[in-house]
Parts: structure tokens; C-alpha cells; sequence
């Protein structure tokens, strides 16, 4: 009886501790997932854009830090404790020695502020243009993201279309094997044939098992890019094939708009401004520093009690600091080289990547074209080449080489379909269109 007690508290306690973790677990879809909606579970999960997201927060961070400098300050000091010790009177008998004791109780308000500050304005400047930076290299993350996940969704959509051919195939190739055989029974064709026959169906079995396995691996990986769990029964939803993209802009055109919305576009142009203002700050302090403050202090209580003020301008100047202030000029003139030469890199990179996905998405359109077209003509001999075996004109060799040039037009077609949808993704991304503009101000 003891035992049994001790069993079922052991059943509730686990339950009880296991109830909350159960409770916090994500709800996933039960449902075939479009593109968009595998992308939004991958921002949700996907751990890789937490290193980026906290650049920002430090961004933020350090440009409130900046900004702090223009508002006043205020302190509150409190003193409380016990003091004592042996003090000493001089008298015409001699020094007398006694012992003190007491209570300390300080109370004050103390308020400050820095109306001008030489270089102040170039921190804050820089500072919102790290964190500018900081933001368009986030969303440079997540569309690095989302064109992968894009990518395996297309892949894992033409894997399973993939096992539609074979299984297509395979039906043909059980077809085809039961006309050898119906030919071969009643004398109209060769018994010879019925063994190319079942080789057939046995390689066409053996190419679905193969893209069952492919289609699945396909999922896996996309799964694990989203960052969801392995045991998620994903499904994906088919998109519309009538989606091919528009009309395709112009070089000129293209260059214009990835340089306007792409995020390392934008990143890098921070970091050059950002540095510039490095620079500048860089250059006011170089020889001499001047700031003009304001102090209020309030004793509340203890031998401070009452009020003070003071209005003070306070200038530093640098007679020498064995070139110290000098190498910082030099350093931030070198930052700002180094910047504009990294720009110009982007730059460069950002134009061949566009001109090249404005050609992939030629050359993918085109490949859909003469897809569709193959399928048609290897389909058309395959008809033309059972007809011609069922009227005993023709081999059945000829009914299995056209069987194996439709299998690979049908698997050409998917190919280039998805091949197409992927390089319309890539020449998304590629312009800067892959993740929508924030309404981020620029901070000046």
C-alpha cells in the first residue's frame, strides 16, 4: 500500500513539474505552409539573429549613453553613521586628553549640467550612425535568412514533386510490363521483352524509394533552418504557378534600387558617416577642450545644510602629451579610408550580384520555356512508340528510351520551375526587397 502511494505521488509531482514546460511550448501549424508563413516561424525560432539583434541593443544603448550629456543631472546624498575618536585641549596645565563621540546625518541635492561640451555633438552624431548601421546589418541578417529558408522551401517543394514523376514513372513502367507480357502470351511479341521490363520496374521502384528519401531530407533541412523540431510534421503548401516575377527592371534601374534599400548598403554608408564623425571629434579636441557647466547643491541637513551654485567654463589646452591627441587625428582619418574603401567594395559586390540575378532569372524563365516544350515532344514519342509496339512496328527497347526521356523532361520541368521561383528570391534579395523598409529616423 505504501509503495503504491509513493508511486502515484511520483506520478503527480512529474506531471506537475512537467506541466509548465508543456504549457510554454510553441503551437506549430497543423497545416501546409506557404513561403511566407515557413519564414515567419523561422524568425521566431531561428537562434541565428540574436547576435545581431543585441549589436542593436548595444547601438541603443551607447547612443543614450551619448545623448545623456545634454539633459542635467541629479544627485541625492545621504550621510548616516557614527563617528568618534580622542580629541585634544590645550590649557595652561597642559594638553588634556578626552573622547568624542556623536551621530552623522548629511543630507544634500545636487544638480548639474553640461550646456556645452567641445566635440559633444560629433558623439552623438556617430553614435546614431553606429546604430543605424547597427540596424541595416540586423535586417542584412535576417534576409541572409530568409533567402536560405526560401531556397530549402523551393527545394523541398520540387523534391516532392520530384516523387510525383517517379511515381508516374513507376506506373508507366508497371504498364509497360504487363504489355510485354500480354504480348508475349499470346505470340505478338518476344518473351525477351518481359525482362527489360521488370529491370524497368525494378530501377523505377528503386527511383521513387530514392525520392521519397530526398523529399524527406529536403524537409529536414529546411526544419532545421526554420529552427523548429525535428519531429514537426511539416508540411508545404504548393504556391501559384502563375507568379513569375513581372517584368524584369533594367541594369541601371536595379543598381539604383539595391543601393537605395539593400541593409549592407545602408550599413556600410553608417559606418562611413559614423567615422567621419570620429573624425571630427577627433580633430575639435586635438589641441584644446572647452566645456561650460552649471551646479545647484541643496544641503538638506548636517553642516552642508543650505544652498550653493556655480556657472563655470572650464578650458583645457594640450601644451604637450608626446603626440597622443595627434595619432588619435591619425587613426580616425585612417578609420574613415578604411570605411570608404570597404563602401566601394560593397559597392562593387552589390552590382555584380544584382547583374547576376537579373541573368539567372533570364536564363531560369527560359529554361521553364524549353522545359515545358521537352515534355511535350519526349511524351509525344513515348505515345508514338507504344503505338507503334502495340502494332508490332516497332521494339520494345524504343518504348523504354522514350519512357527514360519523358522521366527526365518531367524531372528537367520541376527543376527548372523551382529553379525559377529560387532566382526570383535571389533577385529579391539582391535588391533589397526580401525584408520591407523600417521607418527607422535616421538619427542626426
Amino acid at each position: 500500500m505504501r509503495l503504491r502511494l509513493v508511486g502515484v505521488l511520483g506520478v503527480l509531482i512529474v506531471a506537475w513539474l512537467s506541466a509548465p514546460c508543456s504549457a510554454a511550448a510553441p503551437q506549430l501549424p497543423d497545416h501546409p505552409l506557404a513561403l511566407d508563413e515557413c519564414i515567419s516561424l523561422a524568425r521566431q525560432h531561428n537562434p541565428s539573429l540574436v547576435t545581431a539583434r543585441q549589436d542593436v541593443v548595444q547601438g541603443e544603448a551607447n547612443l543614450d549613453r551619448a545623448r545623456a550629456s545634454y539633459y542635467p543631472s541629479a544627485l541625492l546624498i545621504g550621510t548616516y553613521g557614527r563617528t568618534g575618536g580622542s580629541s585634544f585641549l590645550e590649557t595652561a596645565a597642559g594638553t588634556i586628553a578626552f573622547s568624542t563621540s556623536g551621530t552623522r546625518r548629511e543630507a544634500e541635492v545636487a544638480l548639474s549640467q553640461t550646456v556645452w561640451r567641445t566635440g559633444r555633438k560629433e558623439s552623438v552624431a556617430g553614435a546614431g550612425h553606429s546604430l543605424m548601421a547597427s540596424r541595416a546589418s540586423e535586417r542584412s541578417a535576417v534576409q541572409g535568412l530568409l533567402l536560405s529558408i526560401s531556397q530549402l522551401y523551393y527545394a523541398g517543394l520540387a523534391a516532392e514533386q520530384l516523387v510525383g514523376v517517379s511515381e508516374a514513372t513507376l506506373a508507366a513502367a508497371r504498364d509497360h510490363e504487363k504489355l510485354a507480357r500480354a504480348r508475349a502470351e499470346v505470340g505478338e511479341g518476344a518473351r525477351v521483352d518481359v525482362v527489360p521490363a521488370e529491370a524497368d520496374v525494378a530501377n523505377a521502384e528503386f527511383s521513387l524509394l530514392q525520392a521519397g528519401n530526398n523529399a524527406d531530407i529536403a524537409k529536414a533541412r529546411l526544419k532545421s533552418q526554420m529552427g523548429v523540431p525535428p519531429t514537426y510534421g511539416l508540411q508545404l503548401a504548393q504556391p501559384d504557378p502563375a507568379q513569375d516575377g513581372g517584368d524584369l527592371p533594367s541594369l541601371e534601374t536595379a543598381l539604383e534600387i539595391a543601393l537605395a534599400h539593400r541593409p549592407d548598403a545602408i550599413a556600410v554608408r553608417e559606418s562611413v558617416a559614423a567615422a567621419e564623425q570620429g573624425l571630427r571629434f577627433a580633430e575639435a579636441t586635438k589641441d584644446a577642450t572647452i566645456s561650460l557647466s552649471a551646479q545647484y547643491d541643496r544641503g538638506i541637513t548636517g553642516p552642508r545644510e543650505g544652498t550653493s551654485w556655480a556657472a563655470i567654463l572650464s578650458a583645457t589646452a594640450f601644451l604637450f602629451d608626446a603626440g597622443s591627441r595627434k595619432a588619435d587625428v591619425t587613426a580616425a582619418r585612417a578609420q574613415v579610408e578604411s570605411t570608404r574603401a570597404w563602401q566601394q567594395q560593397v559597392v562593387n559586390a552589390i552590382g555584380m550580384e544584382v547583374e547576376v540575378a537579373l541573368l539567372d532569372v533570364q536564363t531560369a524563365r527560359k529554361s521553364v520555356e524549353v522545359a515545358a516544350k521537352a515534355v511535350a515532344a519526349a511524351e509525344a514519342q513515348l505515345a508514338a512508340a507504344e503505338g507503334k509496339y502495340r502494332e508490332g512496328l516497332g521494339i520494345f527497347v524504343e518504348i523504354l528510351d522514350a519512357q527514360n526521356t519523358v522521366a527526365r523532361a518531367r524531372t528537367n520541368q520541376v527543376q527548372a520551375r523551382y529553379t525559377h521561383q529560387t532566382a526570383l528570391v535571389a533577385l529579391k534579395k539582391a535588391l533589397g526587397q526580401l525584408v520591407p523598409d523600417p521607418s527607422d529616423e535616421v538619427v542626426r
